[in-house]
């Protein structure tokens, strides 16, 4: 068997050198167009609403939480949607089925928000979070006055008027979260 194989490639060895030039012609051109990722997202597409409330998380929970998650059960092309409460925010993410549209689905959630927003507390400020991945969390951080001289107000201020900005004007930076303060 061995030995026909070889005869075989010996004989037609024009044809096995095109061939295999194609293949390394082929190869190279592949790996020269293919994008390559550090780390690859393999998680599922996402839609985020942020709710900005200052309220305990309990209070949060009943009046924001749980009835935006059930206005959005059972919208189409939703996977699953899970929602958290904290001190003063919320977010709940809208994670989209195999194969959904991110537009539509945004678009979607959007629409059932605007209908139960009438519902919700006046002053509780929802925002629907630019298209992402459950990755898109690259980076915290988190601001520190180890002298005590700054109260969490100023902190927020600062991080408000000077530290978001610069981050925001950064290329490639989708959405900068402030949480708490």
């Amino acid at each position: 068997m061995m030995l026909a194989l070889i005869r075989g490639v010996i004989r037609w060895r024009l044809a096995v050198w095109l061939v295999v030039g194609v293949a390394l012609v082929l190869s190279v051109y592949a790996a020269g167009s293919a994008s390559l990722d550090a780390i690859p997202d393999i998680s599922d597409p996402q839609v985020v609403v942020y709710v900005k409330w200052p309220r305990s998380p309990q209070l949060l929970e009943s009046e924001v939480t749980q009835p935006l998650v059930s206005a959005l059960v059972g919208s189409p092309e939703i996977q699953s949607i899970r929602g958290t409460s904290h001190m003063g925010y919320s977010f709940i993410y809208v994670i989209l089925a195999t194969g959904a549209k991110p537009e539509r689905v945004q678009q979607n959630v959007l629409d059932r928000i605007n209908a139960i927003r009438p519902q919700l507390p006046a002053d509780a400020t929802v925002t629907l979070g630019p298209n992402a991945s459950s990755m898109g969390w690259i980076y915290q951080y988190a601001l520190v006055d180890r002298e005590g001289v700054h109260d969490l107000r100023e902190l927020r201020l600062l991080n408000e008027s000077q530290i978001k900005p610069a981050l925001q004007s950064a290329a490639g930076v989708a959405e900068v979260a402030s949480v708490g303060g």
